[in-house]
């Protein structure tokens, strides 16, 4: 009997020991992301931090200006130019959130959540209220997650090894523009194949402590928000021609439920 209280004992502790392991290995993303917890994420709970960062709202740059950065954040979040580091909308909505940063208008007065929340739904800052449930999922799930065609730095190591892309990164003034967030060069070549409803919203990598933003390195995949009608698989395969060298996974968010989708050309063996 005394046996097997001891055996239960010891099974009742085995997920602990389980999650104290997988705390371990999960080291890296913690480190990335103060964010993720064993809780499931909720859209709507409003988390507050002790420590808190600062940025000022810049109507029309569309962006925030960090004016007093705590933590480390910044590692992974928001773009630096000229020595300043900047959010867009779909940042200051996640770290607002979750109380890591404070909002404030020219006045030096704090701009509420629901404001940002407006900001952001209004669709004028170069993020819709969809991708933005898009952004949040996936950094909440430990990703790094950046606009497409927006470099997060004009700095570039040394060290960084230089890869082709499927769009031209070398001209960073036409990649840099934070309200629109994608290259207008990219955009056109849609049009123009008249798929102007799909294009890549975000770079997304997976977590890594020795991120840099001078050398981030090649996207792990990059996200297309899918809007209105499905794509066509003629569609598909004309979008994923110009991103051969990066897999493309496509989101579709339906009042509220994300779901990320992406295809493989699969090969069906002859029958005899």
């Amino acid at each position: 009997m005394a046996a097997a209280l001891r055996d239960r004992r010891r099974r009742g502790r085995a997920p602990g020991a389980a999650a104290v392991a997988a705390a371990e290995d999960d080291g890296e993303e913690q480190h990335l992301n103060p964010f993720l917890s064993d809780e499931a994420p909720s859209s709507s709970r409003i988390q507050f931090r002790n420590v808190a960062s600062r940025a000022r709202w810049l109507e029309d740059a569309g962006e925030a200006e960090v004016v007093d950065g705590k933590g480390k954040l910044w590692l992974t979040t928001g773009v630096t130019r000229g020595g300043k580091l900047y959010y867009n909308v779909e940042e200051i909505g996640f770290l607002a959130e979750r109380g890591a940063l404070v909002l404030l208008d020219d006045e030096g007065g704090t701009i509420g959540i629901e404001e940002t929340y407006k900001k952001i739904a209004g669709g004028n800052y170069g993020c819709s209220w969809d991708a933005f449930q898009a952004y949040k999922h996936l950094k909440l799930l430990g990703y790094i997650v950046g606009r497409y065609g927006v470099p997060w730095t004009l700095k570039r190591s040394h060290t960084c090894e230089v890869t082709d892309s499927p769009k031209s990164m070398a001209d960073t003034d036409r990649c840099s523009d934070r309200a629109n967030g994608v290259c207008n060069d990219i955009t056109e070549s849609l049009k123009e194949m008249h798929i102007d409803g799909i294009y890549p919203s975000f770079e997304v990598h997976l977590p890594n402590s020795k991120f840099k933003k001078s050398c981030p390195g090649i996207p792990t995949f990059l996200l297309c928000l899918l809007r209105d009608k499905p794509p066509s698989r003629n569609e598909l395969e004309a979008v994923e021609n110009k991103f051969d060298s990066i897999p493309l996974k496509f989101c579709q968010v339906d009042n509220g439920r994300i779901s990320f989708l992406s295809f493989d050309s699969v090969t069906l063996p002859s029958l005899p």
